[in-house]
């Protein structure tokens, strides 16, 4: 599902080129979950945009789910996104105007298949917040926003879910209900999984766990 070869990325900072990435190289095979740890500055969210396409790398090709992202153009690289990835942030990124099946919903309409609605509802459905569709995210909890960005996320059932420190901003019970929510939707739909996160608990749940360090991969640690 994923596959890194010698991706290096630096950025431009006060005149110097300050490298960011240092020739990562990994695969992490379909339906695999899998925890990046590491302090923060290590260039974890580099790795995520890299992976979501968002940054490009200098050096180095990505393949994701057979298709080599390095090679698409930006508009390739964003229908790539808006068809194949579900991404779930931190601070939930849900769009304040929308109620929350709409919100659920909006992947499935810049995709072009319709209102959503229906899958939408399925969705939240699933993860117990059926009763709050049309609620806007002002009007829901920490703990409810972030179910309807997991319900987003999975609504156009990807083969690929990234995830940006998913428990961020929660309490530790709620912590564990979106870790077990999060869990329960890749398996049920058969998605990879990538996590960034400082959560032990988190990383605990995955397969795989991987430490960047100064922009290098460490070892892996046995789960």
């Amino acid at each position: 599902m994923i596959h890194l070869d010698k991706v290096f990325y630096s950025v431009i900072h006060s005149g110097r080129r300050l490298p960011l990435l240092h020739d990562i190289s990994l695969q992490v095979p379909r339906g695999q979950a899998v925890a990046l740890l590491g302090p923060s500055g290590s260039g974890k969210s580099t790795l995520l945009a890299l992976l979501a396409g968002i940054e490009q790398p200098e050096q180095g090709r990505i393949h994701l789910d057979g298709v080599e992202l390095t090679a698409l153009s930006d508009d390739a690289r964003a229908r790539f996104r808006r068809q194949r990835l579900g991404v779930v942030f931190q601070d939930f990124h849900l769009l304040p105007t929308l109620s929350a099946w709409e919100n659920v919903a909006l992947p499935l309409q810049l995709a072009g298949v319709g209102e959503g609605r229906t899958e939408a509802l399925q969705l939240l459905q699933q993860v117990g917040l059926a009763h709050r569709c049309e609620h806007r995210p002002a009007e829901l909890s920490g703990g409810e926003q972030q179910r309807v960005a997991i319900a987003r996320a999975f609504v156009h059932r990807p083969a690929l879910i990234l995830a940006d420190e998913p428990t961020g901003n929660l309490d530790q019970q709620t912590s564990r209900q979106i870790i077990d929510l999060l869990f329960d939707c890749a398996a049920a739909w058969g998605s990879t999984l990538f996590l960034v996160t400082h959560d032990a608990q988190l990383a605990g749940r995955a397969q795989r766990a991987l430490t960047l360090l100064d922009g290098r991969l460490e070892p892996e640690k046995c789960l």
